[in-house]
């Protein structure tokens, strides 16, 4: 079912506070659709859960398209989708339990428009970019994206082979990141050069790095590339970066947890570049 066909983005005066019973509804069906990779890839849409979430959405105008209350939290309904004339759409509880992704849901959703960005421009971007290599986990990947956020983060640049950045686990995980920041999917090792021709200094993350990451200067224009959770940062990425990173571990120790290890080098970049 296509948008046109059930006219989102409008008020829609005939649903009003009906409560919509039938999983065959295509409002409905639609919805449940954005809780799976290929429904969200065929829209342009995906789907937020749970009151904070959406508050966050409601904050980016023109980013919410339709809400969705179960019939048991009506009460959740918020006024700033009133003043937006954002369309609203009760449901029963047990279409809720069928939308629901979370053990203890709130009872509220948001279909939200994904960011129309085009092509990657390196020329666009003038300070720190992190490039996440084919990361599978969708808890890392939120995790890292709430990271990125938090330092100030201008772009994340996201390959092929990763995990759906729109999945509700990541977006979830993200805390409201994944509505804040932009997100480029679909890179290849070879869109990096561009980011070299630009200035950018792109340095890979590696438990066998050559240059420790607190000797190296994250100042200026400076794009990190984070690898896989299970075998590292892949030889192809590897060859591109202009030299390597590692964290300083403790004797025995042979690596950290890709999230953490993120964290590590992006406050370190942070820290060094609020330095007046």
């Amino acid at each position: 079912m296509h948008r046109k066909d059930i006219g989102y983005g409008q008020v829609r005066s005939d649903v009003g506070h009906k409560v919509i019973s039938s999983p065959d509804n295509p409002v409905f069906k639609l919805a449940n659709s954005l809780n799976h990779r290929k429904g969200r890839e065929k829209t342009g849409l995906f789907l937020v859960e749970g009151f904070k979430l959406v508050e966050e959405a409601l904050i980016s105008p023109g980013l919410v398209d339709t809400l969705f209350l179960s019939d048991k939290a009506e009460e959740l309904l918020p006024a700033e989708s009133m003043r937006e004339g954002i369309p609203v759409i009760i449901i029963s509880s047990r279409l809720a339990r069928i939308l629901a992704q979370t053990e203890n849901s709130q009872g509220i959703w948001a279909i939200c428009k994904q960011a129309a960005k085009g092509e990657f421009a390196a020329s666009n971007f003038s300070g720190l970019l992190l490039i996440l290599a084919e990361i599978q986990d969708p808890g890392n990947l939120g995790t890292m994206l709430r990271t990125a956020w938090a330092v100030g983060v201008d772009a994340v640049l996201l390959s092929s082979g990763s995990v759906d950045p729109y999945n509700s686990k990541v977006i979830r995980s993200a805390m409201g990141a994944s509505l804040k920041l932009p997100i480029y999917t679909g890179i290849l090792p070879e869109d990096i050069a561009s980011l070299q021709k630009a200035g950018f200094q792109v340095l890979a993350c590696d438990a066998a790095g050559e240059i420790s990451l607190f000797q190296k200067d994250l100042k200026g224009k400076v794009a990190i590339i984070m690898g896989n959770e299970g075998h590292g940062l892949a030889d192809h990425w590897q060859s591109i970066a202009d030299s390597s990173l590692r964290i300083p571990l403790h004797e025995g120790v042979d690596s950290l947890n890709v999230a953490v290890a993120c964290g590590i080098i992006l406050y370190e970049a942070y820290r060094q570049r609020s330095i007046v």
